[in-house]
């Protein structure tokens, strides 16, 4: 079997960065407990005085003291008040100048931990500040089913080698538990490569992924959403003829192909992330003092989870004229399909990206095409394949390793990548001697029909004479 993509270190789904849990701090004691009216211990009886000696001159009474409001001297046979109880520590400790900046220090660091609680109906102990204060309750609400909404926020700038790398987990809880979690993250993606660069391109370049439409450069589905910031957000000017690497803002919630999500799930879902996400992207915007912003998405196309997915055309495989499966390919394994929503077959590749997902009807994951005509992304596209792998000839570039393969041609708007993945069969009696690759199989006559729709016109494609064809 041939090399799969390099890994370099990411995990098949992007979980969250370890961020240390909320420390716990103790509260100051409220005082320390009086009883009220406690008694004044009685006074000894004094012994009578010793009588002065008739010949001592008596002394001279003193002028009676004034009072001072509230403090009158208690009347004859009148009991005299018990001693007011003493204030309690914290109290006393806001009474001093140094207790005040201690109470300081210790807000200070509750703000710090960059833990947040919003709670319906409540105001909160901490500002409503989730994901760098991009979000309202509304907003970040929306991402949930009726469970109290906490984050944990990591610095939006950060003294590592890629600063606009960070994190913040959202996450719902239900009776104090943990239901789902939301994670956002700002990255650079001209950072990645090999199994990085693949795990990215799969999850959030899939069929179910809706452009955003406008001038945003993005997409969504209800459990993932990206946006691209624009060059405005980088930190150094670059040279003429020198591309500045592709940033993006993006959310994730559970897995990233579900096995069923029903139509009424999958329509709030896409709403909520898609708007979410935009909001994001334009509080970080502001955050880094990028010029722009971008307005709310529209209406999206309905998401494709709980509809009826399309049968195959063998001889159009995903609509596409010329694009054939090969006789030992057809059958169940291989009878449905779904596109990019809002994309047309033998069409112009609307929002830069367009894919199709071949399978059986409730496991699309035999055979994945997709075409990345925006030429940021397709620079991370065709880093998803290392060195290793077989090199594939004709009028562009590309390689071949495993199920993957990727090819690259010079276009209209730059440069264009064309993927196709397959499922490698499992070990069993039905795998031939010589297992066959789909993707391979297929590819040139994909790139031909789809180049032309990316405004890369004629693209030819050779692809090794092996016994996996």
């Amino acid at each position: 079997m041939n090399d799969k993509p390099e890994d370099t270190g990411a995990g098949s789904e992007p979980g969250r960065r370890d961020i240390p849990e909320e420390t716990g701090t103790s509260r100051p004691d409220a005082g320390e407990a009086h009883s009220p009216g406690r008694p004044v211990p009685e006074a000894a009886a004094a012994e009578p005085p010793t009588a002065e000696p008739p010949t001592a001159e008596p002394p001279t009474a003193e002028p009676p003291r004034a009072e001072a409001p509230g403090n009158k001297a208690p009347a004859p046979g009148e009991q005299r008040p018990s001693t007011p109880k003493s204030p309690g520590r914290l109290r006393r400790l806001a009474r001093s100048r140094g207790g005040t900046a201690v109470i300081g220090a210790l807000v200070g660091a509750l703000l710090g931990t960059g833990v947040m609680a919003w709670r319906a109906d409540e105001l909160p102990l901490l500002p409503r500040d989730m994901c760098w204060g991009s979000l309202s309750p509304q907003v970040a609400g929306a991402l949930f089913s009726d469970t109290d909404v906490r984050s944990e926020e990591l610095p939006l700038r950060r003294a590592t080698e890629d600063p606009m790398h960070t994190e913040c987990s959202m996450q719902g809880f239900g009776a104090d538990e943990l239901e789902s979690e939301v994670t956002a993250s700002v990255r650079t993606l001209g950072e990645l490569k090999g199994a990085q660069a693949w795990d990215w391109t799969r999850q959030y370049l899939s069929s179910r992924m809706t452009p955003l439409g406008g001038d945003i450069t993005g997409m969504a589905s209800s459990q993932r959403a990206w946006v691209a910031l624009p060059t405005s957000c980088h930190e150094r000017s670059y040279e003429p003829g020198e591309d500045p690497p592709l940033r993006v803002v993006t959310l994730a919630s559970g897995a990233s192909d579900p096995d069923y999500v029903n139509e009424v799930d999958a329509r709030r879902g896409l709403d909520a992330m898609s708007r979410a996400v935009v909001r994001l992207a334009n509080g970080v915007m502001e955050r880094y003092g990028c010029e722009g912003g971008y307005p709310d998405p529209p209406k999206l196309p309905g998401p494709p989870e709980g509809k009826s997915v399309k049968a195959v055309d063998d001889d159009r495989l995903c609509g596409l004229k010329g694009v054939e499966l090969p006789g030992w390919a057809r059958g169940k394994d291989v009878s449905a399909v779904r596109t990019t929503p809002g994309t047309k077959p033998d069409g112009p590749v609307r929002g830069g990206v367009r894919s199709c997902d071949v399978g059986r009807p409730f496991g699309l994951d035999t055979l994945r095409l997709t075409t990345v005509a925006d030429p940021q992304l397709a620079a991370v596209v065709s880093r998803a394949l290392g060195r290793r792998a077989d090199r594939l000839g004709g009028d562009g570039e590309g390689a071949h390793a495993g199920g993957l393969s990727v090819y690259t041609a010079d276009c209209q708007r730059g440069r264009a990548a064309f993927v196709a993945w397959d499922k490698e069969p499992e070990e069993g009696d039905d795998t031939p001697p010589e297992p066959r690759s789909l993707g391979l199989a297929v590819l040139p006559s994909y790139v031909k029909s789809e180049a032309r729709h990316a405004g890369c016109g004629d693209v030819e494609v050779k692809v090794p004479r092996t016994p996996t064809l």
